[in-house]
């Protein structure tokens, strides 16, 4: 009966720690265009990252291979937004700097 609960326990843990799903490619062109993203930037955007999206599943749980991914979907979402208007690039930038912040608050907080 012990191993049964301490089983449950566990799982309910692990449950409960898993992080969040990945936002869907709507909710995070929804973020990019309330951000002040126009729609076609906020497209392009998403289009950058849906082409890792098999390798970033693929490199779960390997943090050296999701990092390099992050660089590269980094590299390319940056030369896209050169190619936009000013004011998608000043509203990208503010983005960037925003998630920044909120992962820092996430990371410095007690539980992490």
């Amino acid at each position: 009966m012990s191993k049964i609960f301490i089983a449950v326990a566990l799982l309910a843990v692990a449950v409960y720690a898993a992080p969040p799903a990945p936002p869907t490619a709507e909710e995070v062109k929804k973020q990019l265009t309330d951000a002040g993203l126009s729609a076609g930037a906020a497209d392009g955007v998403v289009a950058v990252a849906e082409k890792f999206k098999d390798q970033l599943e693929a490199a779960k749980g390997d943090k050296d291979a999701a990092m390099k991914l992050f660089e590269q979907i980094k590299t390319e979402t940056d030369a896209y937004i050169k190619t936009q208007s000013a004011a998608d690039q000043a509203a990208y930038q503010t983005f960037v700097e925003q998630k920044k912040k909120e992962m820092e608050a996430h990371h410095s907080t007690p539980s992490h």
